[in-house]
């Protein structure tokens, strides 16, 4: 029986004895996808400004400033105004943050963690067990928020005395560590106050360095956070205001790091990768993120022929991958047809030939499935991480063997992902970063999935081999994992593309932009100036 160890994930890496040796974000950053304006944040690179106010450009907002409802591709407008249970660190391991120490009980179908002593929320309220029962109580009644995708196999939750608490499965539970670090942002709790007031979607309560200032926030623009004076370790308070800019237009990002209007530039695309080095700028661009295209309508409910598995294989032999390898990674990407890359515990080389490029075999499966005359596929994108070249490239392959894409590209990461997750959509473009097979089946995979399987399609072959992974041993669990990457191949759910790096770009004055092959995505709570 695998036993995780008190340590560390990643969309980076969990670190761990056997078993988990290597796992990745994503977050879909789209998951993982997925600034300020010059008068709202971050102003040049000189004078008192500069030194005291943090100015970050983002291509999504969040719907709602409750971090229960949000996806990770919004962390930062949370991870500012929460701490976490259980912080990753830039080296993959896990510490301490509001937990002190946490254990596994036996066959991890229980959790206990023992919180930090003196914490207090934002709003005054004492940080205690019982506030972090109520806040996955409250978690636990929003439909497709966090709770429910990563605590579906909770039975209770005991507090057994002011500073611990202990959650109970019904099932084995391993990767809690990550469930409650900020990556996957479980662990960020709210003031019970502001649960009970009903204040959470528009304001901040939590733990963290700072707190939202509403007075200098213009929802969906930019969000002002200032100090947060309850905050138990002053030293983490860096900056008098960070501002988080909303920057859809990757140009419009680039230009405003060139001008100094903007300190830091998360979830660029990798085509603005060269013109930032010719620019001076710095980068990190550890994550590998997967992009493609997304078949969700499975069972047919809205686009009938995608009920067909011939037709979601004809879609997949009729890409060109490694030609748009070439386009859409600009000289930084390799082809894929699995949402793995080496590394990962489900990743399989072999699969990578499954679906080789052959216009006359798609035309085939398509014409035996009875859609010789092609037909329409609505799909949403977004103009985020290249997902918009990459929806050009595809209709124009798709259309040689008569399958029309009608696109609806979206302006903003947080519109695109409401719509993804709508169920209106047969089809979407896809960026997701890299996470073990046992995430993967919670974020993207399984019936609970709901921001990237709106359908709720359930495939009792791959709802075998999670229970099966849930339970492995160390020695078990690639093996397990690659199995469930084969099944959703073999599937066709998706039509993967091409891995690319997901590029933060940052200017010389700000340092602490750490995004590690250990842990691949920043949190801009540790940014700081370089001198």
């Amino acid at each position: 029986m695998q036993r995780s160890e008190t340590a560390p994930f990643a969309p980076g890496r969990v670190r761990r004895t056997g078993r988990w040796q290597r796992a990745r974000r994503g977050v879909a950053v789209a998951a993982a996808v997925a600034a300020g304006v010059a008068g709202c944040g971050g102003g040049g690179t000189g004078g008192g400004q500069a030194r005291t106010t943090l100015t970050i450009a983002t291509p999504g907002f969040p719907p709602s400033l409750d971090p229960a409802t949000g996806a990770n591709e919004n962390s930062d407008h949370f991870n500012l105004a929460y701490d976490p249970l259980i912080v990753q660190a830039p080296d993959g391991s896990f510490t301490p943050g509001l937990a002190e120490r946490w254990s596994y009980g036996p066959r991890n179908e229980s959790f206990t963690i023992t919180l930090r002593s003196g914490v207090r929320f934002s709003d005054g309220t004492p940080l205690d067990a019982e506030a972090v029962k109520q806040w996955i109580d409250h978690a636990l009644t929003l439909p497709g928020g966090r709770a429910t995708t990563y605590l579906k196999s909770l039975r209770s939750v005991d507090v057994d005395d002011p500073r611990t608490v202990r959650l109970n499965f019904s099932r084995p539970t391993p990767l809690l560590e990550l469930t409650f670090s900020q990556i996957l942002g479980m662990g960020l709790i709210g003031s019970p106050a502001a649960v009970k007031s009903g204040t959470l979607s528009t304001m901040t309560a939590g733990t963290g360095p700072y707190m939202l200032d509403p007075s200098a926030t213009v929802a969906r623009d930019h969000y002002t956070y200032v100090p947060n004076p309850h905050h138990y370790d002053k030293a983490r308070v860096r900056w008098k205001k960070i501002v988080i800019k909303t920057m859809a237009s990757p140009t419009a990002a680039l230009q405003a790091l060139r001008t100094g209007q903007v300190q830091v530039a998360k979830d660029q695309p990798v085509a603005s990768l060269d013109p930032a080095r010719k620019a001076g700028l710095k980068h990190v661009e550890p994550l590998t993120l997967l992009l493609g295209l997304s078949l969700m309508d499975r069972d047919g409910k809205v686009a009938r022929p995608l009920a067909d598995v011939r037709v979601r294989q004809a879609i997949n032999h009729a890409i060109d991958r490694k030609a748009l390898a070439a386009v859409v990674g600009a000289g930084h990407g390799r082809a894929t047809a699995q949402m793995a890359a080496p590394g990962d515990d489900s990743y399989d080389e072999a699969l990578d030939r499954n679906y080789p490029y052959d216009v006359a075999k798609a035309k085939g499966l398509l014409a035996e499935a009875g859609y010789g005359g092609g037909f329409e596929l609505r799909t949403v994108s977004v103009a985020a991480v290249g997902q918009d070249r990459l929806a050009q490239a595809l209709a124009g392959q798709l259309e040689k063997v008569g399958i029309r894409l009608k696109l609806d590209v979206k302006a903003n990461v947080s519109d695109y992902m409401k719509d993804l997750s709508s169920g209106t959509y047969p089809a979407g473009t896809l960026s997701f970063g890299r996470l073990p097979a046992a995430i993967l089946y919670q974020m993207l995979w399984g019936p609970d999935a709901a921001l990237f399987n709106p359908y709720k399609t359930s495939n009792e072959r791959l709802a075998a081999l999670n229970r099966e992974l849930a339970a492995a041993s160390s020695e078990k669990v690639p093996g397990i994992a690659r199995r469930m990457q084969a099944e959703t191949v073999a599937q066709a759910w998706f039509a993967p593309v091409v891995a690319t790096p997901l590029v933060v770009l940052h200017r010389s004055e700000v340092t602490g932009v750490d995004a590690t092959p250990e842990r691949n995505v920043i949190n801009a709570a540790e940014i700081r100036p370089a001198s």
